[in-house]
């Protein structure tokens, strides 16, 4: 049995709508098969329930409600974990808990979405865009991105969210809803001809083509009826409720007689109706699948679709539908054909019904849930793309003056400003007129006159033969080119030169930069947009260094990079290149601290941030960046490559390098493709993923378990292993290898603890090695006795001294640590 919890703002009949339809369908089946469901319904509504359905109320706004489910998914998950997660595509319902999925507890739980209505392809189809879309398209848009599976209707959609959202075709899964139960209806056609629309009055349903199409048909027909059954909807061209807007613009006086609303209908009263048509006509402009349509061509009755993806392998003539090409004069042919053509209508109606799908198909097979790194990497690329689709501060507000008077107020007043400030105030004060932002460009002009004083006075000699070459790629990023340059002339060591390679860029204010630059010991190259490995490969190719060090334009290093890695890699004439972490800056202040160089680990992530002082000997030898690796991770594949070559690393634990965060950058997109990165690494690497290849280095790299006798300080054997977990053999006479197994398993089964140990009579205690790098790492221990029983307790005194380990902040700033991969054995996905 599995639990599946569907997060939704309908559900039929408490709130009705399409969506609402589905998801009770749905729900229905799952509980008749013996699964258990639980519904979150955002929603305002005050009804007796049954015990599997949870109001968790709602807010206006299209984030509040996101938060709202997010703040009750995360409730229910605390709890007891579900096997299944399902949201509603409506107005990026599921924004927030894909893009808090770690703090809303969701991380490892698959989450899939369902494809019903998203309002983005709604407007586009009425042609029409209100003020709020950019918003709601932004949140739905990067839903679909973030989903571990996107669950579509009908195989016709699956190239359209590929398209229009750069979905994976692995994560889209056909999966129809519910289909009506079938009901033939006893039909006696009028004997006048009577046309009978079904659904809500719309524009997206194309209520007002029907009409325009309809008029000049009833002229042509004065025995013609078009029956409109249906709730009322509204009008966004008109900004009028639908039908009144039908009524005064689009239905002349002379046939306005012969066009009937009857409002929504149910039960024997809608019967009757569908009883006496002709045929049914849904003249959609968008559907993803229309309940209303299948129903009544269960019922018999003969039914006219529009052409779209919803009714695409599901409705033609064969099943009883007359399929029009979706324009108001092919709606208009189609008309006249039912009316005129018995034959047809006859045709129609002895058809048989579409066959249709298992519902239940989505909910029993398995989702692969996205790794953590695509996770955050499309969490913070949607909250980023969110930023800027929100509406601009107007001149005036608070973000307009406050702007300006970040121009002229001095650092510690702009703080104080922004601290006492009111909340709502200060909220957005702070996204546009961040005081952070104003003491950065105050501090790169004082750098600048600084640097251009060093220059007047001879400090950069022309060298003849530098020991580093410091490459930089650039396209149209030259708003931040010079503050990378002056980083490598701010170098405490000397013997370095700078090449620029312009990599055909487009932007006239970047051509203008590099067209300008004046800076000593720097050359420009240029060539057409090639990518970025063929960018640092030309540089390279052109270095007169023996070392090299490729930084990005939008990057800077610190005055100490050169020195401290040049040093490091002296040190260790094994060693390929030297790396260090990086000191994040730009939207975030932190340190990244990346897990330390393991060649097993390396194969399944990366590890080494991408600036580093590179041997071109090394590079020679590997055959530089692989070229061909246009989106992303060329620096992981170059170091894949120079581990399987021989070569080691050597590390600098210091925070030398600084990472611009900033938008959706290239780092960000390389990211929210995690998965699809390392498929390309492993097809251009087969010999390494193997299993037998794996294991091995699994085994010599990243083995279960370290044992470390007593008389051994722990401290230091813990930081020179690289297990994953490590046993203590301090006071323990005996432990047999069943004492072992059975606390490894303990660890493997429950991710957050820290230890593990036995009684105390027998006190052995294994320890997860990586969060003993992490002061915020799990620290609970579950003890076990070989009977069974066991206890949770902490143990902070099992501990070492945390001197050694990374600690919460350097410098003031905070620090965030990169997890390990978890895989203690072969990953099931890298075996070929």
């Amino acid at each position: 049995m599995s639990h599946i919890v569907f997060v939704t703002t309908e559900l039929s009949p408490w709130v009705p709508g399409g969506a609402g339809s589905v998801v009770a369908g749905v729900r229905h089946r799952l509980q008749a098969s013996g699964d258990r469901v639980t519904v979150l319904l955002v929603a305002d509504l005050d009804a007796d329930l049954p015990d599997d359905i949870r109001v968790v109320g709602t807010a206006p706004g299209f984030e509040a409600r996101s938060e709202i489910a997010a703040a009750a998914l995360g409730d229910l998950v605390a709890e007891e974990a579900p096997d299944l997660i399902e949201f509603q595509d409506f107005d990026g319902l599921a924004f927030t808990s894909l893009t808090r999925r770690a703090e809303v507890g969701v991380e490892g739980t698959p989450i899939q979405v369902r494809l019903h209505a998203p309002a983005d392809l709604i407007y586009e189809a009425i042609g029409a865009e209100p003020p709020w879309i950019d918003v709601v398209r932004s949140m739905e848009r990067s839903t679909f991105r973030m989903a571990d599976r996107v669950v579509v209707p009908s195989p016709a959609f699956g190239p359209l969210l590929e398209d229009r959202y750069g979905l994976e075709p692995e994560r889209i899964l056909v999966g129809q809803p519910p289909s009506p139960e079938p009901r033939r209806l006893d039909l006696f056609p009028s004997t006048t001809p009577l046309i009978v629309s079904l659904g809500r009055l719309g524009e997206q349903k194309g209520t007002h083509d029907l009409v325009v199409a309809a008029v000049a048909v009833l002229r042509d027909h004065p025995d013609l009826r078009l029956v409109l059954i249906g709730e009322d909807g509204w009008s966004v061209e008109a900004e009028l409720p639908m039908q009144e807007w039908l009524k005064t613009e689009l239905i002349p006086a002379d046939v306005a007689g012969r066009i009937e609303f009857t409002g929504r209908l149910e039960g024997e009263a809608l019967d009757r109706r569908l009883a006496g048509a002709w045929a049914a006509v849904f003249p959609s402009r968008f559907e993803t699948f229309s309940l209303a349509a299948h129903e009544a061509r269960a019922a018999g009755l003969p039914i006219i679709v529009s052409d779209l993806p919803a009714f695409a392998g599901l409705l033609d003539e064969s099943t009883g539908a007359l399929v029009y090409d979706g324009t108001r004069h092919g709606l208009t042919a189609a008309l006249e054909m039912i009316i005129d053509d018995a034959d047809l209508r006859h045709r129609l109606a002895a058809a048989p019904s579409p066959g249709y799908d298992d519902p239940l198909a989505p909910y029993s097979t398995s989702v692969a849930v996205r790794h953590p790194r695509s996770q955050a990497g499309l969490a913070t690329a949607a909250v980023q793309q969110l930023e800027r689709d929100r509406p601009p501060v107007e001149s005036g507000t608070a973000g307009g003056w406050g702007q300006r008077a970040m121009q002229w107020l001095p650092g510690p007043v702009a703080r104080a400003a922004v601290v006492v400030l009111p909340q709502s105030l200060k909220d957005r004060f702070r996204s546009v007129a961040d005081w952070r932002v104003e003491e950065e460009r105050r501090a790169q002009e004082a750098r600048q006159d600084a640097l251009r004083s060093r220059i007047a006075a001879g400090a950069y000699p022309a060298l003849p033969s530098p020991r580093v070459t410091v490459v930089i790629p650039c396209f149209n990023q030259g708003s931040f080119l010079d503050g990378a340059i002056r980083s490598v002339l701010e170098q405490t060591m000397e013997s370095f030169e700078i090449i620029v390679v312009d990599d055909g860029s487009t932007d006239p204010e970047t051509i203008a930069v590099i067209d300008d630059l004046d800076w000593p010991r720097t050359r420009v190259i240029r060539q057409d947009n090639r990518g970025l490995s063929a960018a640092r490969n030309a540089g390279i190719g052109e270095a007169r260094g023996e070392l090299v060090v490729p930084l990005d334009a939008d990057d800077e290093l610190t005055p100490q990079f050169l020195e401290r890695l040049v040093g490091t890699l002296d040190d260790d004439p094994g060693a390929g290149f030297a790396c260090c972490w990086a000191l994040l800056f730009g939207d975030i202040d932190a340190v990244w601290v990346p897990r330390r160089y393991n060649p097993y680990q390396l194969l399944l992530s990366n590890s080494v941030v991408g600036c580093v002082v590179l041997r071109r000997a090394a590079w020679e030898a590997v055959g530089g960046y692989d070229e061909t690796m246009t989106n992303g991770n060329e620096d992981w594949e170059l170091w894949i490559r120079l581990m399987a070559a021989g070569w080691g690393v050597a590390e600098v634990d210091e925070p030398l390098f600084r990472y611009r965060k900033h938008g959706i950058s290239m780092s960000v997109e390389t990211e929210s493709r995690f998965e699809a990165g390392r498929k390309e690494i492993v097809e251009r690497h087969p010999e390494l993923y193997t299993e037998e290849q794996l294991d091995a280095a699994r085994r010599q790299h990243y083995p279960l378990l370290s044992i470390i006798p007593g008389d051994v300080a722990l401290a230091a054997a813990i930081v020179a292993g690289h297990s994953k977990y490590v046993a203590h053999w301090s006071g323990v006479e005996h432990a047999d290898p069943e004492t072992l197994d059975r606390l490894a398993d303990l660890l493997e089964s429950r991710p957050d603890l820290g230890a593990a140990t036995t009684n105390d009579t027998e006190p052995l205690v294994l320890v997860r090695r990586w969060s003993l790098h992490d002061p915020d790492g799990p620290t609970t221990t579950k003890a076990a006795d070989l009977a069974g029983s066991a206890t949770e307790q902490l143990r902070p005194g099992m501990f070492p001294d945390p001197a050694w380990t990374v600690p919460n902040t350097i410098d003031g700033v905070p620090v965030q640590r990169q997890r390990p991969e978890e895989d203690g054995r072969v990953p099931s996905w890298a075996a070929t």
